[in-house]
């Protein structure tokens, strides 16, 4: 998931090269264990997303914006995503 922290169900059959059968019964797992959560994307495709990586990829970003790596304490010097997630 870390490298595709954003994917639909046709997506993730590509990316684990299972049967769409297989990789929404794993989908389905992830919702139920908490580490996934549907997002819309229109209203046919169901897309999905791993939001604590997502978060832990904005905090990096914010970080390595910072002059002293934290932009809690030094501004950025250059834009940054808003961060998303209560950490």
């Amino acid at each position: 998931m870390p490298g595709a922290p954003l994917f639909t169900v046709a997506g993730a059959t590509r990316l684990i090269g299972r049967s769409y059968i297989a990789a929404n019964e794993a989908i389905a797992r992830l919702l139920d264990a908490g580490v996934i959560r549907q997002v819309n994307m229109g209203r046919r495709n169901r897309a999905f997303e791993a939001r604590d990586i997502v978060a832990a990829f904005t905090d990096l970003e914010r970080r390595l914006a910072s002059p002293v790596s934290n932009t809690g304490v030094a501004p950025p010097a250059q834009k940054v995503p808003a961060r998303t997630v209560k950490r």
